[in-house]
């Protein structure tokens, strides 16, 4: 749990001002740091960048009443507007889960290197 804000709060901060792709090497990062496994690590990573970019394309959908997301699902051919949110949230929940994942793989892989053992 600790894992997931640390990368929610870190990403929402840092994405203020840098770029999208700004989420990778903070969940990478953090997930090297602090996580216990590699199923850990993904799921923390992963959950923390869906709820954080769904919660950032719900806030204009929501404040347009859905003009802007029908017109760019109009444009994907995607069924639902609401698709347009899910997806969005979807990719950048896989790019963080992947990050922090690759992140616990080099943490344990540098611990295996030093000779100690990782969970």
């Amino acid at each position: 749990m600790l894992l997931f804000a640390l990368i929610l709060l870190a990403s929402l901060v840092f994405q203020l001002f840098l770029p999208w792709w700004v989420i990778a090497p903070i969940a990478f990062g953090l997930a090297f740091w602090k996580s216990d496994s590699g199923r850990h690590a993904f799921l923390a990573g992963f959950t923390a960048i869906f709820v954080l970019w769904f919660a950032a394309a719900y806030v204009p959908h929501y404040r347009n009443e859905g003009i802007l997301t029908a017109r760019v699902a109009q444009l994907l051919g995607l069924p639902a507007p609401f698709l347009v949110l899910v997806v969005t949230a979807l990719v950048g929940g896989l790019v963080g889960g992947l990050a922090a994942w690759s992140g616990f793989f080099w943490k344990s892989a540098l611990m295996k290197h030093q000779g100690t053992e990782t969970a």
